[in-house]
């Protein structure tokens, strides 16, 4: 979601754009009337202004990329490089295709994220929301059946009345530190040293970074297939590349890339020495050089690695959610115990 003015341009409302953008212009409709029209239809009042401001400037006799570029906060490099390729070549509806295509494909990748996560992601939250109530609102009527015979009461019992206590007395305490944890950890994570150690972690941790490596190679050989099928040359094409990728280890790579192809090299060398690269891609990169087909194999290979990621985020779920349900279990039979079993043992020592 892009902010603007307080309020924010969805990326749905961005493919819809692009996409009636190309509709209008198959059906023979000019640029400046279906600008008009997109328009009217829009009802985010940010979005309008900005349609409207770029239906001005065309009829003025500005580039529909010229009229973008004068809003980066919306329209980002990747498109306008797409859309200006497209109105040099006299297939922008085609281009607009494509551009919808990749945010189809980066939406759907969200979606595949936050329904992987979301699920543990609740069942943590309402287990710490039971485990704060058994200790506030339970634990405490047993403290004075308890009191005084915690020479019987098992090790956990006694740790669970002592945090029962200091939550009770401290609970000021514990928000304004949660509070300030949540604080620090964002604070770090967009510091310089969070975010090497997260891209470092993405790139070469365990269980992720065969995920991550497989998602950064289908970001970067997508928008590289679609910049270089629409015409942009290849040097611009890893200029815009890099842009849009946020690892700087894979940002490192498309300089490596880079600086090699403007030293004469072939492009695919440096995916040979690459770690973070699956070599069925190099393989497939240096024949697609070897035949001159760069563009399509790079767009082929990033739909088959589509599915790939679809799939390990599904068997990532399969794994998390047992997982995150034995955890809370056990948590939650812990405290149990620790309640029912000392009334076991006090009614036996009673007998």
């Amino acid at each position: 979601m892009i902010p603007r003015f307080g309020k924010t341009i969805k990326p749905s409302e961005m493919i819809f754009f692009c996409s009636q953008l190309s509709l209008m212009l198959e059906i023979g409709t000019p640029l400046t009337s279906a600008l008009q029209a997109l328009g009217n239809q829009t009802k985010n009042v940010a979005f309008k202004e900005i349609i409207q401001k770029m239906h001005q400037d065309i009829e003025e006799g500005r580039q529909l990329s010229d009229a973008m570029k004068r809003h980066p906060q919306v329209f980002d490099e990747v498109l306008m490089s797409m859309i200006k390729a497209g109105e040099a070549g006299g297939f922008l509806k085609k281009i607009l295709d494509r551009i919808v295509e990749m945010q189809e494909k980066r939406q759907a990748l969200v979606a595949q994220l936050r329904s992987t996560l979301t699920y543990p992601a609740v069942l943590c939250f309402v287990g710490l929301v039971v485990v704060v109530f058994v200790l506030v609102g339970v634990l405490p009527k047993f403290t004075t059946f308890f009191k005084g015979k915690e020479s019987v009461l098992p090790i956990t019992t006694q740790l669970l009345m002592s945090m029962s206590h200091s939550l009770r007395a401290y609970w000021w305490a514990y928000i304004i530190a949660s509070v300030g944890f949540v604080l620090a950890l964002k604070l770090w994570k967009d510091s310089e040293p969070g975010q090497a150690l997260m891209d470092r972690f993405s790139v070469s941790g365990p269980m992720v970074s065969r995920l991550y490596n497989k998602i950064y190679t289908c970001q970067m050989l997508r928008t590289l297939g679609h910049l270089m099928a629409s015409q942009v040359p290849l040097l611009e094409a890893l200029g815009v590349t890099r842009g849009t990728i946020k690892n700087r280890y894979f940002k490192r790579f498309i300089d490596q890339i880079t600086d090699h192809v403007e030293q004469g090299g072939r492009f695919c060398q440096p995916f040979a020495n690459y770690p973070y690269i699956l070599d069925s891609v190099k393989q497939m990169v240096a024949t697609a050089e070897e035949v001159g087909n760069l563009p399509k194999v790079m767009l082929r290979l990033a739909k088959f690695y589509d599915s790939e990621v679809e799939r390990e985020l599904k068997n990532l779920a399969a794994m998390i959610e047992p997982l995150a349900l034995i955890v809370l279990g056990g948590v939650v039979g812990v405290i149990v115990a620790s309640v029912i079993l000392p009334l076991f043992r006090l009614a036996h020592a009673v007998h």
